[in-house]
């Protein structure tokens, strides 16, 4: 069976292990956006000034993906993972039973600064582990993901309906956190593609900040969405709360629906061409939800297909960095340091925009950030493919 997958028993244990945590990283991720307005009733603050708690959340991802690259590429990869899940794990458990506004946005601060390393350890070890074949379980990785991130509403919505607060649901999340250390008890880390000892390869700067643009727009443009979309749905009354969360994991339901679909299409079809379908069909969505705002049919299935664009952008951006780079833990930390950025100003700016505005303008910021992801995709793939040691298949 492993041989017919071509995977050796040891692949088929790292993968599994780096599936189930990058399901339950989804869930901790993805969770604080549909808690927002809970936690803005609990710290009777607004919602301009719960999008703080994201923001903060953003800042120490971005520290923390600055130093896991480099931690990766020099350490011992899967001891790194399991020391910071434990510790997030922790510091998640705390968080409906912080007292003061200002407390929480530290604590989430470290949540971020935990959360950076774990994911992009994932990102990069699974490079090193299929190299040229790493496609298709790349967008495997993100497509569990979205598992983790369709679950993340329905328990925020669902325990909190249950018990009238955060506690058990903060539970729930701290739980599949912890479970992460168990998964690499004696597992080896895999043999990155360049050894300590040897030179670095050289970056090229221009596909470096294409790419890192790339991946800093496709953040942006699913945080404006996930982040606010309960709090669009509630300030609207468009719905209750808990018809509000099914339509939050109706957006991930079409994430990971599609990625699902991917892995088979990214044997025949080009990445590239895969983004652009995508961005079309985040226009269309967007344009649908504009087009006819009151109308609650309108807004599921548009979500369905804003999550079914959104599906491949962050894995696409991923899977095209071997084309143009080389496959080293730097590479993804740089890359993931322009998502840490989208993570750090896109909640802030779009709750700001949301609070002032009003809750149509993530659909305007969506179209904008399609457009803009476009203009770098069609200049990437006029850049020339990387040659050197550890280069991707074309």
């Amino acid at each position: 069976m492993l041989a017919r997958l071509g995977l050796t028993p040891y692949a088929f244990r790292a993968t599994t292990a780096y599936y189930w945590s990058f399901t339950a990283l989804g869930v901790s991720q993805i969770a604080l956006g549909p808690a927002l307005p809970f936690l803005a009733d609990q710290m009777q603050v607004s919602l301009a000034q719960v999008s703080l708690l994201a923001t903060a959340r953003a800042a120490g991802f971005l520290v923390g993906s600055f130093l896991a690259g480099r931690l990766a590429d020099r350490g011992r990869p899967h001891g790194m993972l399991q020391v910071c899940a434990a510790m997030a794990a922790v510091v998640t458990l705390a968080i409906p039973h912080v007292p003061l506004f200002w407390w929480l946005v530290g604590l989430l601060i470290v949540v971020g600064l935990l959360e950076g390393p774990l994911d992009i350890g994932f990102n990069v070890l699974i490079v090193w582990l299929f190299r040229n074949r790493v496609a298709p379980y790349m967008t495997g990785l993100h497509f569990v993901w979205g598992i983790g991130a369709l679950l993340a509403p329905l328990v925020i919505v669902l325990f909190h309906d249950l018990t009238g607060d955060l506690a058990a649901s903060y539970a729930v999340i701290a739980l599949a956190l912890l479970s992460i250390s168990f998964a690499y008890v004696r597992l080896p880390s895999p043999e990155p593609v360049r050894q300590r000892h040897e030179a670095r390869y050289p970056l090229s700067p221009w596909p470096m900040f294409l790419l890192t643009a790339m991946l800093f727009m496709a953040a942006a443009l699913q945080l404006s969405v996930s982040t606010w979309l309960l709090a669009y749905i509630l300030e609207l009354d468009l719905a209750d709360e808990i018809t509000g969360g099914l339509i939050n994991s109706e957006f991930f339901l079409g994430i990971i629906v599609t990625r699902l679909a991917s892995v088979p299409l990214l044997r025949r079809v080009s990445i590239a061409r895969l983004l652009a379908v995508s961005l079309l069909f985040v226009t269309l969505g967007c344009l649908a939800v504009l087009a006819f705002p009151q109308s609650l049919p309108v807004l599921h299935a548009a979500m369905i297909v804003i999550g079914a664009g959104f599906a491949n952008l962050f894995p696409g951006a991923l899977n095209l960095a071997p084309r143009y780079l080389p496959a080293e833990g730097r590479v993804t930390s740089y890359m993931y340091m322009g998502s840490g950025i989208a993570f750090f100003v896109t909640p802030w700016i779009t709750g700001q925009m949301f609070d002032y505005i009003g809750p149509y303008v993530i659909w305007f910021f969506a179209l904008g950030g399609t457009a803009a992801l476009m203009l770098l995709l069609v200049l990437l793939v006029r850049v020339p493919r990387y040659r050197g040691p550890g280069a991707a298949g074309v």
